[in-house]
């Protein structure tokens, strides 16, 4: 569901401003060096195979996964490379975890579910191979990963995955449409983003898509919340506020994301929104039947590909400002991470893994070839090779999302997956029903209530 990238030496320096704002968070354990396989000679795991999890149709592994032959020359370890789809990959590691299963070793996820993952020790610290010169070569570079990154793989001081990327959201929009429709500039509002929407909104295309299906709405809605909801905190950001209020259900917070999100999925998205999967809005985006589009930037290689995509001209991305309600943190940063299973039997071969995938050549690399939006690496980031591989009008979009980042998509608390259910059936609703908004969110917040009480809440807000 992630990742992001694109062109400018400005790139680097917001990206500089909003690792310096947020490094005092990090709890990076050690900068000692370290790098890819390669730098090892030995093949003390030479015969073993591990099984790696990850993503399908997600040009970032793609492209990991034509470097497994060259992975295996350099180490001897066979890797079993298994693709999910997104509307599976959460249930099936999420289950993978819980019942202590050895037969995932390694395996990518977004860094949001790593309270669970901690408290459950389903994931296995990563400390001790970065601080070992014997399993860490010195060419890796742990310190190179930015901090403010490598911050969400970090719990009571202990390293838990390596960040791969910092996914940023933001608008793709179809220049030729909006020349058509008369409309001269991106949305600067909500309200500007709603009519040109509906004014985009034709008998041959939609004006607006978003992941509508309960299974990922909240990753789309969260997004557009944040220009309706104060931001509070680091650990929880837009969903509750140090008295444990939930903020989405506070009015008149509730009513206006509630009826903005009802208007515009409802009088100017495709038919069959409610049951939207992200790859339906990259399908329908990709063929020119919507006009707009709001997700995550990995699909960005997906949508300049003219192979695949009959708009690849016409593709243009966009930040849309935050609001005076949210005026600081109203863009979704989602770091991403590679996780080694606390059940693997071969964790000395899953970390070879992880240090080969996340290592400065595989990242370049990645980026070089258009598959990485956002590398966590500063260096890879701001290399002049790469600077110039990124495609137009990122630029802007990306200095804007590091300078106002919100990485809270869950809040980092053991009951974040939790009150996920209530919150998408009341999307759900708003987008299928006439049910009167303030009715819809207030029964969205007493289901999110009911949990956290149940949890015993409210309890003293963590130290952060």
């Amino acid at each position: 569901m992630r990742v992001a990238r694109r062109k400018y030496a400005a790139v680097g320096a917001a990206f500089g401003l909003a690792l310096a704002l947020a490094a005092c968070s990090s709890s990076s354990s050690g900068s000692s060096g370290s790098s890819t396989s390669s730098g090892n000679s030995s093949k003390p795991y030479a015969g073993t195979t591990i099984t790696y999890e990850t993503y399908t149709a997600t040009p970032e592994f793609d492209y990991y996964k034509s470097l497994m032959p060259q992975f295996t020359a350099q180490t001897g370890i066979n890797v079993h490379f298994v693709e999910l789809p997104v509307s599976s990959i959460d249930q099936t590691i999420q289950l993978q975890l819980k019942s202590k299963d050895t037969g995932v070793d390694v395996f990518s996820y977004g860094t949001e579910d790593l309270p669970n993952f901690v408290a459950a020790g389903d994931v296995a610290p990563l400390d001790s191979y970065l601080n070992s010169s014997a399993d860490t070569a010195s060419t890796y570079d742990f310190s190179g990963v930015a901090p403010a990154i490598e911050a969400s793989c970090q719990s009571g001081g202990k390293t838990y995955c390596i960040a791969s990327h910092a996914g940023g959201a933001l608008l793709y929009y179809n220049t030729a449409m909006f020349k058509a429709a008369g409309i001269t500039s991106p949305p600067q509002n909500p309200a500007q983003l709603l009519a040109d929407a509906q004014k985009l909104t034709t008998p041959a295309h939609a004006g607006f898509c978003v992941r509508g299906d309960k299974s990922q709405a909240l990753y789309d809605a969260f997004q557009i919340w944040n220009w309706f909801v104060p931001y509070n905190n680091p650990l929880t950001g837009t969903y509750f506020d140090m008295n444990w209020n939930f903020l989405i259900g506070q009015q008149p917070y509730a009513s206006a994301f509630g009826t903005f999100y009802r208007n515009i999925l409802q009088h100017a998205a495709p038919k069959g929104i409610a049951t939207y999967l992200v790859d339906n809005c990259l399908q329908d985006f990709q063929q020119g039947r919507v006009a707009m589009w709001q997700d995550d930037s990995g699909s960005i290689p997906l949508v300049l590909d003219p192979s695949q995509s009959k708009v690849s001209s016409d593709v243009a991305f966009w930040e849309m400002p935050c609001q005076a309600v949210n005026p600081d943190h109203c863009a979704l940063v989602q770091p991403f991470g590679v996780w080694m299973n606390n059940a693997s039997v071969h964790k000395g071969a899953a970390w070879q893994l992880i240090e080969f995938l996340t290592s400065p050549s595989t990242q370049k690399g990645a980026a070089l070839a258009k598959d990485l939006l956002t590398p966590s690496r500063t260096s890879v980031l701001t290399d002049p090779q790469v600077v110039a591989a990124l495609p137009a009008t990122f630029d802007a979009a990306l200095t804007y999302i590091l300078a106002h980042p919100d990485a809270a998509l869950l809040p980092g608390i053991a009951q974040g997956v939790e009150i996920i259910p209530p919150i998408a059936n009341g999307l759900s609703t708003l987008v299928t029903t006439q049910t009167p908004v303030a009715s819809v969110m207030a029964t969205m917040t007493s289901g999110v209530n009911a949990i956290m009480k149940q949890s015993g809440y409210p309890k003293p807000f963590p130290s952060t």
